[in-house]
Formats: structure tokens, C-alpha cells, sequence
């Protein structure tokens, strides 16, 4: 008896962890398991060293504030966790408000939908996606607008996964990904028709800074739409003055 004890609890730990390691991660991801996880474009023997350059923001906060710092900062952070963040949350990188009877990348979907049926857009326009992350907005509302979608991140790595997951969803034709800041856009003048932004901008140093940028890229100022994290004291202050939406 208690051998058959022993091999039912060996077969069921086995099985728990072949199944965290093997099957366990977002469902949209498909390909990448917990042992195919990496550092970005970190090389291997650096990680560690990136990891203490990242952590030693934290103990110096003053450091975060300046400018030239925070694309490096930003940078690592993106190495050190698209891995994590497309394996357990998927290929977008944000909350969605939760929807009785849908499941999160349902509810996430209309999330994103909404962001652009808000500024008006149609197919054909181009529109800029500030803080791209792997593309998982831009190729929902892609394939939703038939608009086409030019994002831009900070991070190689994402940039390589985003193009990646836009020839595997058919979508070449409509969304492209470059590598840039976004406090310093390679694009014309004018360039774009709106432009949306979804939880990315609370990495720029001054948020002026971000949204004048993307003004500028924007053919019509007004057809701009964000997202963004706020601390609920921050929310309820900016929601008396009318800047939450």
C-alpha cells in the first residue's frame, strides 16, 4: 500500500511539473515554455550583471529621474522580463477591465478595440502605437480596423518577437515595429493619422515630453487616446480635474 502511495505522489509531481514547465503559459503565446525562457537580448553570462544594474535604480530613485538614464533603465527591464510577461500574461502587456461572461483575452481584446473605435480610425490610416511591447494591441486592432499600425519600443528583443508574432498572425501587410524612443521618434512630421498609447507612458521622465512628441508625429492632434497606471490617490485627484479618461 504504501508503495502504491509512493508512486502515485512521484507520478503526480511529475506531472505537475512537466506541466508547469511544458504546458503552463498563456494560451495566445504558443511555442515558448518556462524552459525557453531568457533575457531579452541579454547575453546569458551577462543577466546577472544587468539584473544589479537594473535593482541599483531602486536603491538610487534620484537616478530614475534623469533623462539620459531611463532608456537604459527601460531597456533592461524589457530584457529581463518579455520572456516572463508573454509566458504567463500574453502578448499584451496590460490590464483590461474585467467583463462579466468573457475571459481576459476577451476582455482585453475589447479594451483594445475601444482605444481606437474612441479616436475614429478606418481602415487604411496609419496609426502610431507609442510603447508597442510585442505587439499584442496593435495586432488586435489591426485585424479589428484594418488600419495599419507602425509601434515603436525601446527594446531589440521586442522588436524581433513583435515582427515575429505579425508573419505567424498574417498581418505583415498592416503592422510594422521599430526600435526606438519614444521621447525622440525616428518618424517625419505629420506622419501618422492618430495614435494611441497602452500603459507605456508611465516610463517617460515627464509626460509633456512623450505626448509632444506624438503630437508631432500626428497629422491631427486630437486623434490621440492613453492608458496609463495610477496610484489611487493620483486617480482620484486627477478625476476631480477631469484627466482620467
Amino acid at each position: 500500500m504504501e508503495l502504491i502511495t509512493l508512486v502515485c505522489t512521484v507520478s503526480l509531481l511529475a506531472g505537475g511539473l512537466y506541466w508547469f514547465i511544458c504546458i503552463l503559459g498563456s494560451a495566445e503565446q504558443k511555442g515558448k515554455h518556462a524552459v525557453q525562457l531568457s533575457g531579452g537580448s541579454i547575453q546569458r553570462e551577462n543577466v546577472q550583471e544587468n539584473y544589479n544594474q537594473y535593482w541599483s535604480f531602486f536603491r538610487r530613485p534620484k537616478e530614475i529621474e534623469k533623462a539620459e538614464k531611463v532608456p537604459a533603465f527601460v531597456d533592461t527591464f524589457y530584457n529581463l522580463v518579455t520572456d516572463i510577461y508573454e509566458w504567463g500574461w500574453g502578448q499584451s502587456f496590460h490590464f483590461s477591465p474585467a467583463i462579466p461572461g468573457k475571459s481576459n483575452l476577451e476582455s482585453t481584446r475589447i479594451h483594445e478595440h475601444m482605444a481606437v473605435d474612441l479616436i475614429g480610425v478606418k481602415p487604411g490610416q496609419k496609426i502610431l502605437d507609442a510603447g508597442c511591447g510585442v505587439g499584442g494591441p496593435m495586432r488586435a486592432i489591426a485585424a479589428h480596423s484594418g488600419c495599419n499600425v507602425v509601434g515603436i519600443t525601446i527594446n531589440e528583443y521586442q522588436v524581433s518577437r513583435a515582427k515575429a508574432h505579425n508573419r505567424k498572425a498574417g498581418l505583415n501587410h498592416l503592422c510594422d515595429v521599430v526600435c526606438g524612443n519614444f521621447l525622440e521618434m525616428p518618424f517625419e512630421d505629420a506622419s501618422f493619422d492618430g495614435a494611441y498609447s497602452i500603459e507605456a507612458t508611465c516610463h517617460a521622465p515627464k509626460l509633456e515630453d512623450v505626448y509632444s512628441e506624438i503630437f508631432r508625429d500626428c497629422r491631427l492632434p486630437h486623434q490621440r487616446r492613453r492608458n496609463r497606471h495610477l496610484h489611487p490617490d493620483a486617480y482620484d485627484s486627477l478625476q476631480k480635474t477631469g484627466e482620467t479618461t
